[in-house]
């Protein structure tokens, strides 16, 4: 007789595992061109440099940035000055620093920590990440991109500063006790201890506003609002299937047969996906760089003219456009790949297929061929469905 499957009370709901993945948070490259990576994230694509990683010498070794008002959406970080197993991994094709998944308490931080200890899975940290504020266990996959589970984020309002670092208090990366207390009661402390709390970091690009964008003056024709999916080659499609379904929590929307090779979309929340799973076999077919398991990187716009606009401009400031098959990007009609570095490929969308109460994607979402764009779109009910913004482009 088999046993009875376990099951969690996740704050008042019955779930298998002892968390709810809510959404993709944010992600993290390793690129031990810092420098490059700055021009790049914060001059070319507009993301908001918030706070940067120093070695005393004062040496620039990570950084952060962000296209709404969590403290960091992309982060970019040197992998040689990590620790040895993270560099291992780096030296062996994982350039993905991490893709970290929000959850909804506190509580299930410590829930999953446990979790993953009793289902073998190897953890790289647990505890509470400054800069930013936010409380997280890292673990990493079959293939060692590293997955980290997140409570809260630090948000960054009208002013643009982060918080100050005199307000950080780092804890210890084991298991906390619970409960903790809570962020207005860190920020109370901090007045108390007259710290200025608008003496955090904040670094805006130089570039004029010269593009009039939706009736905004912006620095460039877009605005990136988002940061995912993410793509990645894997060494066992089915190992890792198993570990982002059965152990993460992720959604299985589709699967696609390519030339032979089954690739696995899968989704947290109702985006058509977050994250996608292809086979290593496939990226020497493709001739992309074996340097890398990072497929791709998406980025999404708010508008279809911004969409095309950027297009422009990236061609314009010199990233090369590449072509990726239609068939690799289902739930997304209209993309734009770029190559990033000599290794990474950003993808440009600006509408993605939500999936509804059925859990099916809609066979009428079929993505379209760069060259066959039209200048406008056809009004669809899905359209703009999954796109909230909530304040200002910029």
């Amino acid at each position: 007789m088999n046993a009875s499957p376990e099951i969690y009370n996740v704050g008042g709901v019955e779930l298998p595992r002892p968390f709810q993945l809510v959404r993709l948070g944010h992600l993290g490259l390793w690129d031990p061109k810092i420098e490059r990576c700055q021009s790049t994230f914060v001059d070319l694509l507009g993301l908001r440099y918030t706070d940067d990683v120093r070695v005393p010498t004062g040496e620039v070794i990570g950084f952060f940035t962000t296209c709404n008002t969590d403290h960091h959406a992309l982060i970019a970080m040197d992998p040689t000055n990590t620790d040895p197993l993270r560099k291992a991994y780096f030296d062996a094709g994982i350039t993905l620093n991490q893709l970290s998944f929000q959850v909804n308490s506190l509580q299930e931080i410590n829930d999953a920590h446990s979790f993953f200890q009793r289902k073998g899975v190897e953890i790289s940290r647990i505890g509470r990440d400054l800069p930013g504020s936010n409380w997280a266990v890292y673990a990493f996959d079959p293939d060692g991109h590293r997955v980290e589970l997140f409570y809260g984020m630090e948000q960054i309002g009208w002013n643009g500063l982060s918080k100050p670092a005199a307000m950080y208090q780092r804890l210890p990366h084991t298991e906390f006790e619970l409960p903790q207390r809570a962020e207005a009661l860190e920020v109370q402390e901090a007045l108390a201890n007259g710290i200025d709390l608008c003496s955090g970091f904040g670094r805006l690009s130089e570039l004029p506003y010269s593009h009039d964008v939706g009736g905004v003056l912006l620095q460039r024709p877009f605005k990136v609002t988002r940061v995912g999916p993410v793509r990645m080659f894997v060494a066992d499609i089915d190992a890792s299937e198993l570990f982002y379904t059965e152990i993460i929590g992720l959604q299985k929307t589709q699967e696609v047969i390519y030339k032979g090779h089954r690739c696995v979309y899968l989704r947290a929340g109702s985006e058509h996906h977050s994250v996608a799973l292809m086979p290593l076999a496939l990226r020497e077919e493709l001739k992309f760089s074996a340097k890398t398991t990072l497929m791709s990187l998406g980025l999404q716009v708010q508008t279809y003219s911004q969409l095309r606009a950027a297009r422009e401009f990236l061609r314009s400031n010199g990233l090369t456009e590449v072509e990726l098959p239609c068939e690799l990007h289902p739930g997304i009609q209209y993309a734009a790949h770029f190559m990033l570095d000599d290794m990474h490929r950003i993808e440009l969308y600006f509408d993605m297929e939500q999936i509804g109460w059925n859990g099916q994607p809609c066979p009428d979402t079929v993505p379209v061929p760069v060259n066959e764009w039209p200048e406008t779109l056809t009004q669809t009910t899905s359209i703009f469905a999954g796109q909230i913004r909530q304040g200002p482009m910029a």
